[in-house]
């Protein structure tokens, strides 16, 4: 696995605690020449380019985790979910607190617990205490020719891609701010306050599409980037389906289409301001929100090449 990609799954950064995460990607653009600035809210923003016309690309750094709600009389760690998901998901997985304790959790009808192997509350109150945060592990591994299965994917793919792409991007004539969003996990925070800062024309998000199974969403990995047309709260603004496509066809690379009813963070951040162009472009995944999330390099490397054709902005449109 890719040596940026490893360090980003394995930083901490559970939505507003994410501290390690962003500074893993402050260590990677530190050799880069570009505007970097650190807003109040936590959010990342590098400017690149100048020009009438502003882009805003966007992906949120934080994952998906528990915090600590009660412990028992019995040791048990009583917690509840930061972001949503299916806790369904993940029981029997494992997790690390931001201490580095770990423990296995496991769901009954009174709740989400965690097991760090004591028997009493005083001994878990050695080690934990209410309001502690912890995120997902597990194991990272490549599975077939190009497949990797690994905790954390969403999104930290998407933050890859936008280190990934400020490491050789030239824009020309174009604007271009990538924000790498605290918070967007509980409600789009960080990514609403940038739109706000930036005021961009267009807004571009990168994140991961849950495949779920092909027959119920005819997207699966390996098979490229998807462009996602609809959700229950977005509909992709005509211009920004037309820029993407124009730079898939450049980079001859072939989209996958999505429409689905879930939320989104193009669908919070289009109507900020006086409304924003918006659209999102993701790579497609494989139990989502689980210990075992699984893309295709392939996918990756794609989604990278045609955002690539974005710094000719102006002819794409």
């Amino acid at each position: 696995m890719d040596k940026l990609l490893l360090k980003l799954i394995n930083s901490f950064g559970i939505s507003g605690k994410e501290d390690e995460i962003r500074q893993v990607i402050k260590e990677s653009l530190k050799e880069s020449d570009h505007d970097i600035h650190e807003d109040n809210i936590g959010n990342i923003l590098v400017k690149v380019g100048t020009g009438k016309s502003k882009v805003m690309i966007c992906s949120n750094m934080d994952s998906v985790g528990f915090i600590v709600n009660d412990i028992e009389e019995d040791g048990m760690i009583k917690v509840n979910s930061i972001g949503e998901f299916n806790t369904q998901d993940i029981s029997h997985s494992f997790i690390r607190f931001h201490n580095g304790t770990l423990g296995k959790v496991w769901t009954s009808s009174k709740g989400v617990f965690v097991d760090i192997g004591t028997s009493n509350r005083e001994d878990t109150l050695k080690k934990i205490k209410e309001g502690d945060m912890a995120s997902l592990v597990g194991p990272y591994l490549k599975v077939g020719n190009n497949n990797i299965i690994s905790p954390l994917l969403h999104n930290k793919v998407g933050c890859y891609i936008l280190l990934k792409l400020l490491e050789n991007i030239k824009i020309n004539n174009t604007e271009f701010n990538f924000v790498f969003a605290s918070q967007g996990e509980i409600g789009g925070i960080g990514a609403r306050i940038a739109a706000n800062t930036i005021n961009p024309d267009y807004c571009i998000i990168v994140g991961v599409e849950n495949t779920k199974n092909k027959e119920e969403t005819k997207i699966d990995i390996g098979d490229g980037p998807v462009l996602k047309i609809m959700d229950s709260s977005l509909i992709m603004h005509k211009d920004i389906k037309d820029i993407l496509e124009n730079a898939a066809e450049r980079a001859d690379v072939k989209f996958q289409y999505s429409i689905s009813t879930g939320k989104s963070q193009g669908g919070l951040v289009h109507k900020e301001r006086i409304g924003i162009r918006t659209g999102e472009i993701a790579v497609p995944c494989r139990y989502k929100y689980s210990t075992s999330e699984m893309i295709s390099i392939y996918d990756i490397e794609n989604t990278i090449k045609v955002l690539n054709e974005l710094e000719n902005f102006k002819e794409l449109i």
